[in-house]
């Protein structure tokens, strides 16, 4: 029986497998695109990869324990999706491409916001020891990257603070692991929230930095799906 139930979960996480593979194939492709500045195709290329992570978080809502957690992850996911579309639409807009651009980061924003909650509502007590340690490494982090970019007015406002909410998730999953370090949950959810930290730090510097980083653009595209795929696949290992 214990089996047989272990190879019923191998399948029924195979499609999960199968999108996420497919998601990364993709986003691949886009870099090469947009590398290429073939914005039109670059675009279709990323919206198509963001629908795939949409997809794992779908179909893992079916086996989900916890629905409410499901329910919120998934809507992080859809604004995640909603401001990659954004970020990638600015490079067609001219003119309203700044405006472009903050709706998508609002979007991420949001989607952020989706994330801590459902962290949250699983262990309240975190944020006693998730704050406080989001003050001391948002303090180091934000520092350092104000150093080396130029950006002034709301933009700065509006940055500072994304960065510590960003900050914030990744410093929240990485205390539910410490306190729960045998949920592979917790462990995965560590990871994505660390790579989507370490990615948005990239995209500051890369978009806004003093000098150019090329390669921190693929490298922040990388991070980004793969811990958007981190945070999805913790709807169904979450018990």
């Amino acid at each position: 029986m214990h089996s047989a139930e272990i190879a019923n979960g191998g399948n029924s996480m195979l499609p999960l497998i199968i999108l996420a593979v497919a998601g990364c194939a993709m986003e691949a492709v886009f870099i090469v695109l947009e590398y290429q500045k073939r914005w039109l195709p670059a675009l279709l290329t990323k919206g198509a990869a963001s629908l795939l992570f949409l997809l794992v978080g779908i179909l893992a809502l079916r086996m989900a324990a916890d629905a409410a957690y499901a329910w919120l992850i998934l809507t992080g996911l859809l604004f995640g999706a909603v401001g990659d579309v954004c970020l990638n639409l600015r490079h067609l807009c001219g003119s309203r491409a700044k405006l472009v651009f903050m709706i998508g980061i609002a979007a991420f924003l949001i989607g952020h916001v989706c994330y801590i909650w459902a962290l949250t509502a699983r262990m309240p007590g975190s944020l006693l020891y998730a704050v406080p340690a989001c003050a001391v490494v948002s303090a180091a982090v934000i520092g350092f990257v104000l150093r080396r970019v130029n950006v002034e007015g709301t933009l700065k406002t509006f940055g500072i603070a994304y960065l510590a909410v960003v900050l914030l998730m990744a410093c929240l999953s990485v205390t539910l692991f410490i306190m729960e370090p045998a949920s592979r949950a917790y462990r995965l959810f560590a990871l994505g929230g660390l790579l989507f930290a370490a990615s948005d730090v990239l995209l500051v510097l890369n978009q806004f930095g003093k000098r150019a980083y090329p390669a921190f653009r693929a490298l922040n595209l990388s991070l980004y799906y793969v811990g958007q795929l981190c945070i999805a696949f913790t709807i169904v290992l979450l018990q």
